[in-house]
């Protein structure tokens, strides 16, 4: 059997450099060549029986079984993935000093990209807890920490301190990776079987880009290391001279340009609400004359053009004011609805006036439904046409409200 140029598929060899995806550790990419033979590993995995699978794609030439091939594993890739990989250790360790030492690994990711780290918490970190935590990793990193991996006995392992991870199975001999400085007792001990950096020096820097809950007492961290951090400030600063630039100011002004701006929509709107309310007079003429008294109590109904529900309970008090006792109802069209208010001073509900009943029956005419207390209602309408209609039918309906 055999894998010709462009076939996917996956070779076995006897013995592999590369890492097979294991434990939250993504695998080794690379490639395996033969003479002028080319195959692109794009991940590893292990197989039954303790094998390891290469799976990828023959990019030139063929494969066949019995081939001597030459192995190379992607040293970037590794190297990145090895420092994020170091990180969640260090990680691990920092949120243990800064939250407790309730806090458990519930599930890890590590690729050459960036880091996930799961934990046991019982709350959302504060800003000033994600700040301490990175500033201890950061401080470790700088600390250029040896990272010694040994094979050991359990109980060994034990004695070092080794944290386990989430019930795992082990078997008699374990790998413990320590994170220690020279003479110093080890910062980090885990029980771990992925791959390392030589020190934490070479992650170079540490940066958490996100903390969030993921399950009931599990929280999530994202961190980046290395490249990956100055690739997500590059970003970051992209996005600050586009904001920059949309505001027309110099970066350092942005904080500063948008309060301005902020001042300013303030008082556009609200020279916006007052215009809108004297249009809404305006287009009300002269409404006084058009009150009627029915059965002693006055009322003013009034269909008035392109006013908000706000603009229509401004107007309303504005009436109601002017009216000094008895009922206000208004109807407003704006934009194919119709928006229906109703409001009655004490004097008006002693005699039997209700404005939440009173709002249900005009609603009912303009195709809606609504309601509300004694004093004050509002309704919706979905006929503007019948608007009028609905405004000239308040009046029969106060008159029965009224004893």
């Amino acid at each position: 059997s055999a894998l010709t140029d462009g076939q996917t598929g996956t070779i076995i060899v006897d013995e592999t450099p590369f890492y097979a995806t294991m434990g939250g550790q993504t695998a080794d990419k690379g490639t395996i060549t033969e003479g002028d033979n080319e195959f692109a590993v794009k991940d590893t995995i292990h197989l039954q029986g303790g094998r390891i699978g290469h799976v990828g794609v023959v990019t030139k030439g063929m494969f066949k079984v019995g081939d001597t091939v030459t192995l190379t594993v992607d040293a970037a890739n590794r190297q990145n993935t090895g420092k994020n990989h170091s990180a969640t250790h260090l990680l691990q360790k920092a949120l243990r000093i800064v939250l407790g030492s309730h806090v458990e690994q519930a599930g890890s990711y590590v690729d050459a990209e960036r880091l996930r780290f799961d934990f046991t918490h019982f709350s959302a970190m504060t800003d000033e807890e994600i700040a301490k935590v990175e500033a201890i990793v950061n401080e470790q990193i700088a600390k250029n920490l040896q990272v010694v991996t040994e094979e050991m006995s359990v109980e060994d392992a034990k004695k070092t301190g080794a944290m386990a991870l989430f019930g795992e199975k082990y078997g008699d001999k374990v790998r413990v990776v320590q994170m220690k400085a020279d003479g110093e007792e080890a910062f980090s001990v885990e029980l771990c079987g992925g791959t390392h950096v030589a020190n934490t020096g070479m992650i170079s820097v540490f940066k958490i880009v996100s903390e969030a809950g993921i399950a009931a007492g599990v929280r999530r961290i994202e961190a980046l290391t290395g490249n990956g951090v100055i690739e997500y400030y590059k970003k970051q600063e992209a996005m600050l001279h586009e904001a920059a630039k949309a505001l027309k100011a110099q970066p350092a002004e942005v904080a500063e340009k948008i309060s301005h701006l902020q001042a300013e929509v303030k008082s556009l709107q609200s020279e916006n609400e007052s215009l809108k309310s004297k249009l809404a007079q305006g287009s009300l003429g002269d409404v006084m004359n058009q009150v009627v008294e029915i059965k002693g109590v006055k009322l003013l109904a009034a269909k008035v053009e392109g006013v908000d529900m706000n603009g229509l309970r401004d107007l309303g008090d504005q009436l109601k004011e002017k009216l000094g006792e008895g009922v206000v109802v208004l109807a407003a069209v704006n934009g194919g609805k119709v928006n229906l208010l109703a409001m009655a001073t004490d004097a008006a509900q002693k005699a039997g006036a209700h404005a939440g009943n009173l709002i249900k029956g005009v609603a009912a005419i303009a195709g809606g439904g609504g309601g509300g207390r004694p004093n004050m209602a509002q309704a919706g309408g979905k006929n503007p046409e019948k608007a009028q209609e609905a405004i000239d039918a308040a009046a029969g309906i106060l008159e029965q409200q009224i004893h």
